[in-house]
């Protein structure tokens, strides 16, 4: 299996925020967390679907692979955060443009239900 490395942070490079997953349990965090990535020198660009929320999941399936091919396709992002994992990416498993995503390599950090989208763009 051949892999391509995403290129490295820089001071200035731009970080997409996405919550492929759950909804987070308090929004008032993500502007704190988005703050404190500013803070490191980074700017940040939320995804268009941020902050959204469908029971226990942060909005639809449709949306959260939006935010998530909106953040790839964009040549000036240069990594992805994940909120916060939970439950429900692996729904979106089978709705992901995975040409876009290899042809377009960014550092994507995550963790518990985000890994499933991790080991998935890994193929």
């Amino acid at each position: 299996m051949s892999y391509t490395k995403p290129e490295k942070l820089n001071k200035g490079d731009l970080i997409g925020i996405i919550s492929p997953a759950s909804s987070p349990d308090d929004l008032s965090q993500i502007e704190k967390g988005i703050n404190y990535i500013e803070s490191l020198g980074y700017r940040t660009l939320p995804g268009k679907n941020i902050g959204k929320t469908r029971g226990y999941l942060a909005g639809t399936d449709s949306e959260r692979v939006d935010d998530i091919h909106q953040m790839f396709a964009d040549k000036k992002v240069k990594a992805v955060f994940c909120l916060r994992g939970g439950y429900g990416a692996f729904r979106l498993l089978d709705k992901i443009d995975y040409k876009l995503i290899r042809n377009n390599p960014k550092i994507f950090v995550g963790f518990s239900e985000i890994t499933s989208l991790q080991m998935a763009f890994l193929k």
